[in-house]
C-alpha cells in the first residue's frame, strides 16, 4: 500500500480576522491590503558530519511573518523519503515567527548528502525553498562493518557512487574511504572511465591501510541531455600474488536544467510538481501460483500533479533497479493537471530484501529532481 510521508492540511481561513481586511480610511479608500508575507530566516543548513550511530539529525528552520496578515504554512514536501519535515499548524501572526522542523535519517546512507524541501505557504509567492547537507558518517563499531561493501579483498564504505543533482557547467566531488583487509598489497586500476569523470585513487592499496577514493564529475562535459543517467565504471584489482577481481562500480546522476537564468517572474509562472507520496512498501511478496511464481506482476500507484502555472516537463522517470519498471500515459502535464504513474515489480525477480529509489527528473526550478523509496520483501 502506498504509504504517504506528509499530511497536507485543510487550508484554514481567517476571513474574519481584521489583520485578514483592507484598512479603509474616513472615505472608504483602502489605505493598506492586508497580505502575509513568508521570509526565511535562514535557507541552508549544513549538518556537517553525521554519524550514522547517532540516529537521526533535526533542524528547525524559521520562517518570519514580516506581512501584515496571518501566514498559513499549508504543506511541507520533501525530495527525498529519507527527510520528513514538521510545521507550525497554527497562523502565523505579524512579525512573529513559525518554524519548519526537518529530520534526516542516516541509517543506511553513508557519505555526502543534499536534500531540498519546499515550503508552501499563503504568501503571494506561495513557495519557499530550504536545504539540507552534511557526511554521514558510517557506524565504526568494527572495520567489517564500517567498510561494509566489498570487492576482492578491498572494501568499501559503499561501492556506488549518486550525484542527487547536477547542474549544467558545475563541478560536483564525492569521496569514500577505502581499505585493504588482506595481507599483502593490492594494485589497483579504473576503466571505461567517461571524459566527464577524474578519478584519484592509490595506486597501490598496502595491506591494512585505508585510503580516500575521489571523485569529480565535470559537468560542462555532458551531453546536453536532462534527466536520470546511469554509468558503470570498472574496478580492477590485482594482489600481490596475482589475484584478479573486476566489478562494475554504478555511478548514478540527475542532470537537471539551469535555472541560474531565469527571472523571478519566470520562476513564479514556472511548472511546480507535487507527489501524492514519497515512500511505496510493497510488503511480503506473495506466489501466484501454486507451484510457481507465473507471470503476474504487482504494482502501486503515486500521483503526480502540476500546481505550477506552465507546462511541466518529465524529463525521466525510472529506477536504477531492473527489478523496478514505471510506466505512465505521457511526461508533459499543463498547468493543473494529474497523472498516475504506476510502479510494477515481478515477485519472481526478488529475492530476499529489495531497497530502491524511483527518480523523477523534472524542469520544476524550486525542486527538479524527487525520488519516492520502493521495499518489498521476496522469498530466499
Amino acid at each position: 500500500m502506498l504509504k504517504m510521508t506528509t499530511q497536507v492540511p485543510a487550508l484554514l481561513l481567517c476571513g474574519c480576522c481584521l489583520l485578514c481586511q483592507p484598512v479603509r480610511s474616513q472615505d472608504g479608500k483602502t489605505e493598506t491590503e492586508g497580505a502575509p508575507v513568508a521570509t526565511l530566516l535562514e535557507g541552508v543548513h549544513d549538518f556537517g558530519l553525521v554519524e550514522e550511530e547517532s540516529g537521526f539529525a533535526s533542524h528547525a528552520f524559521q520562517v518570519k511573518n514580516t506581512g501584515n496578515a496571518p501566514l498559513l504554512i499549508t504543506h511541507v514536501q520533501s525530495s527525498c523519503g529519507c527527510t520528513e519535515p514538521h510545521w507550525t499548524k497554527e497562523p502565523i501572526a505579524p512579525g512573529q515567527t513559525g518554524n519548519v522542523l526537518i529530520t534526516f535519517d542516516p541509517m543506511n546512507r553513508p557519505g555526502p548528502f543534499q536534500k531540498n524541501v519546499t515550503i508552501f505557504t499563503n504568501d503571494k509567492k506561495p513557495r519557499l525553498r530550504v536545504t539540507i547537507k552534511g557526511d554521514v558518517v558510517p557506524k565504526r563499531a568494527n572495520l567489517q562493518r564500517a567498510f561494509r561493501d566489498t570487492i576482492g579483498t578491498v572494501q568499501m564504505e559503499r561501492k556506488a557512487f549518486l550525484f542527487y543533482t547536477v547542474r549544467p557547467g558545475s563541478e560536483a566531488k564525492q569521496e569514500i574511504w577505502i581499505r585493504n583487509f588482506s595481507n599483502e598489497e593490492v594494485t589497483l586500476s579504473l576503466e571505461d572511465v567517461p571524459e566527464y569523470i577524474r578519478l584519484e585513487a592509490p595506486g597501490v592499496l598496502k595491506s591494512g591501510k585505508a585510503e580516500r577514493f575521489k571523485i569529480t564529475l565535470d559537468a560542462s562535459k555532458l551531453p546536453d541531455k536532462r534527466g536520470h543517467m546511469l554509468e558503470r565504471i570498472t574496478w580492477k584489482a590485482v594482489s600481490a600474488s596475482g589475484a584478479t577481481v573486476r566489478q562494475e562500480v554504478p555511478l548514478t546522476m540527475n542532470f537537471v536544467d539551469d535555472f541560474a537564468k531565469l527571472t523571478a517572474e519566470e520562476k513564479a509562472n514556472a511548472p511546480a510538481i507535487q507527489l501524492s507520496g514519497t515512500m511505496m512498501d510493497f510488503g511480503k511478496l506473495k506466489k501466484s501460483g501454486l507451484f510457481s511464481w507465473g507471470n503476474k506482476s504487482v504494482s502501486q500507484q503515486v500521483i503526480i500533479t502540476n500546481e505550477g502555472k506552465s507546462d511541466l516537463t518529465l524529463h525521466s522517470v525510472g529506477s536504477n533497479d531492473e527489478r523496478v519498471q514505471t510506466t505512465m500515459a505521457k511526461k508533459t502535464l499543463r498547468a493543473g493537471e494529474s497523472i498516475a504513474m504506476n510502479v510494477i515489480l515481478s515477485p519472481k525477480t526478488v529475492k530476499g530484501q529489495l531497497a530502491t529509489d524511483v527518480y523523477i527528473v523534472c524542469n520544476d526550478p524550486h525542486g527538479p529532481v524527487r525520488s519516492i523509496r520502493v521495499i518489498a520483501e521476496g522469498y530466499k
